[in-house]
């Protein structure tokens, strides 16, 4: 087996291998949510009155929408669990229930199938 790569910020936040801790899983979920929020807030044009949404909105959202996908998957990782499982998040009712267990349960201590040891990049 190939020696672990060393976790990056990048790979943290795009990255599908490896594993995340609950800390690194729900800081990631708070900072995208801010994000969002900042970043495609309509603006109101003084003179018209009309809400105007930025342009690159539509963009924003994908990114931040990957970000938490790339999260979640990690933070599957770290109980085990393949990263398909994320899929389950995007039922209404249920997907709500499946991401507080994502954020919530503790992960595998120790190795597991996807990573040496949490918050660590897996494998080449």
């Amino acid at each position: 087996m190939a020696a672990p790569r060393p976790p990056t910020l990048v790979w943290a936040l795009i990255g599908l291998d490896g594993r995340v801790n609950r800390e690194v899983f729900w800081l990631g979920t708070f900072g995208c949510s801010f994000l969002t929020i900042v970043l495609t807030m309509p603006t109101l044009d003084p003179a018209t009155g009309a809400l105007h949404m930025a342009p690159l909105s539509p963009f924003l959202l994908a990114a931040l929408f990957w970000t938490q996908v790339a999260l979640s998957v990690k933070r599957l990782h770290d109980r085990g669990l393949t990263g398909w499982f994320a899929l389950v998040c995007v039922i209404p009712f249920a997907g709500i229930v499946a991401f507080l267990v994502i954020g919530l349960m503790p992960g595998d201590a120790g190795a597991n199938a996807f990573a040496p040891a949490t918050n660590m990049r897996g494998p080449v």
